[in-house]
């Protein structure tokens, strides 16, 4: 997921890391629900709370630099979360 949102931005599609980091903010809330105890899962959680974080430095420099359409009432939620 993260190697996908650095090519879109690249291409210039600058409203897809918004998306996907909407979507991997929500899949992991998901996942912190979950019993973790077992090993695949944990490396499925694992995997997924690097990607958001990598999501989330991709954004964060998009929005530094003034290419996001960012508004701030989406991004409240999304900040502090990891």
């Amino acid at each position: 997921m993260p190697r996908y949102v650095v090519n879109q931005v690249l291409a210039g599609n600058y409203d897809c890391p918004r998306k996907v980091l909407r979507f991997l903010t929500d899949l992991h809330a998901a996942f912190r629900m979950l019993n973790l105890r077992n090993d695949f899962l944990r490396k499925k959680f694992d995997s997924l709370k690097y990607d958001l974080k990598r999501v989330e430095e991709v954004y964060y420099d998009m929005k530094i630099r003034h290419l996001a359409n960012g508004d701030s009432a989406e991004d409240n939620g999304t900040q502090g979360q990891s």
